[in-house]
């Protein structure tokens, strides 16, 4: 492992903007470099049902040697969430940082910083691996779109380590089913101040239906949450729409389906008291995953850290990441964490020591057994 070149690549990875939607440049620039390795590297055209000007990368370099294991996916997201654009990364006893007027960037680009220099020292030096498959994806921090629309049929593995989560040592095998709703409150307009009796208040219906969902976590396997309460008017109209959204995230299905109900029953009440309407519009954004301690994935992982003198933590998280998709689509991923610190603020930073370890990491597990 080149340790010099490592913190130049992820210093020249993180000045590549790519903001969600805006990723192409960084697109470019890796499919690039993976050929220039000897990848064979195909183009994922998602840009459009993603709403990015860029593209999921999918790359393999095929097994050395015989006997090394079965082969296994890594995975990382190409954007950055705002403001990410003219990165300024400052190197500070150890640490990486931006200069404080935007985030980093080490979320995700220490992930793939760590792939590629992983994938290089084991081309350059000759080195015996298995089977060794990646996806970048776009638009992930928007809602995992990149690995939901990916063609799955492209890979082969069975296992994935996705490189997106904080902490070294760090292994994520659980997270909630997740349900998105949008909720549509019709009454009647009608003057406020001539005829305030003629109208139906979808507003306050709306109000009435929020102040019966509750909040945060509402039991030790669900988080809920509602935002976006608009309803559009005059102060001398009665208003006639209220629209809002909510979420609800949860490890268990029994209870996820009971907070749906009851979501919808208070919403369904506040609309009687009131005579108004409302429609309900859920769309489940992703499934529970959990991946077994035992499974043959996490076994090696763990393994790997306590070579490194890492001492593992298997956690779960009500986050979402690309190991969703993964999941949902018959491979059995972990989400590892790769030393990024305050990720999505200004303070954003990463030790050295972190994203070495995390490349040594995926150089063990590329060379399998």
């Amino acid at each position: 492992m080149n340790r010099e070149r490592l913190v130049e690549r992820f210093i020249r990875y993180v000045r590549c903007a790519s903001e969600s939607g805006s990723e192409r440049n960084f697109c470019l620039m890796l499919e690039q470099e993976l050929k220039a390795l000897g990848l064979s590297v195909m183009r994922g055209e998602v840009g459009e049902q993603c709403g990015s000007d860029g593209f999921n990368i999918y790359a393999v370099l095929p097994e050395n040697g015989e006997g090394h294991g079965e082969p296994v996916l890594f995975s990382s997201h190409m954007d950055t969430v705002v403001p990410g654009k003219d990165i300024k990364p400052v190197i500070d006893g150890g640490i990486i940082r931006s200069d404080g007027t935007t985030v980093l960037g080490s979320d995700d680009k220490s992930g793939i910083a760590a792939v590629m220099e992983a994938l290089e020292t084991i081309v350059e030096k000759g080195l015996p691996h298995r089977t060794v498959e990646v996806m970048f994806t776009v638009c992930e921090e928007v809602g995992l779109r990149g690995s939901r629309y990916a063609d799955y049929s492209w890979i082969k593995s069975k296992s994935a380590v996705v490189l997106d989560s904080s902490a070294v040592g760090c292994v994520i095998n659980r997270a909630p089913a997740n349900f998105r709703i949008n909720i549509e409150i019709t009454g009647k307009s009608a003057h406020a101040g001539l005829a305030p009796h003629e109208g139906i208040h979808a507003l306050k219906a709306a109000c009435e239906a929020i102040a019966e969902i509750p909040c945060g976590f509402v039991d030790d396997m669900t988080v809920m949450n509602v935002a976006n309460l608009v309803s559009v008017g005059k102060t001398n109209i009665v208003p006639e729409k209220a629209t809002f959204s909510m979420e609800i995230r949860s490890f268990d299905e029994a209870l996820l389906q009971k907070r749906l109900f009851d979501s919808e029953q208070a919403i369904k009440r506040a609309c009687e008291k009131y005579g108004a309407s409302y429609k309900w519009m859920p769309d489940r954004h992703s499934e529970v995953i959990y991946i077994r301690e035992d499974a043959p994935i996490m076994q090696e992982l763990l393994g790997i850290y306590a070579a490194l003198g890492r001492t593992p933590d298997i956690e779960r998280t009500y986050g979402g990441s690309d190991a969703t998709w993964l999941c949902s689509n018959g491979i059995a991923a972990l989400n590892v964490g790769t030393g990024m610190q305050a990720v999505h603020s200004l303070d954003e930073h990463i030790a050295i020591s972190d994203l070495e370890d995390t490349a040594e990491m995926v150089l063990l597990m590329m060379k399998g057994k």
